[in-house]
């Protein structure tokens, strides 16, 4: 199995949004082959989110990342634009193999 973890910086004043987003998803990723799994992990302190996916393989992974459906699921991160219009959302991806469980 293997396991994309991708930890997001969401100021204050766009959690709710951020967390709302998530709650009202449109599932692209659960049509994709070999997706196991999401899961989005809120802070008990500070602001980084996680959001983990889980796969058969890297490369299903991989192929959701070049996918129609990446696209539409990753659509709405456009409206989180500070008053500069850059996007105030920091990300950093780290990929695991499961080995045991």
């Amino acid at each position: 199995m293997f396991v994309m973890m991708n930890r997001m910086s969401v100021p204050d004043e766009y959690r709710q949004k951020f967390e709302q987003m998530f709650a009202t998803r449109a599932g692209a990723v659960d049509r994709r082959p070999g997706f196991i799994k999401a899961e989005i992990l809120k802070p008990t302190q500070g602001n980084e989110y996680i959001v983990m996916t889980h796969w058969e393989s890297e490369s299903d992974f991989e192929g959701w990342t070049k996918s129609p459906e990446y696209v539409e699921g990753h659509r709405r991160v456009g409206e989180f634009k500070g008053p500069d219009g850059k996007i105030v959302l920091t990300s950093k991806v780290e990929k695991y193999e499961v080995f045991a469980s």
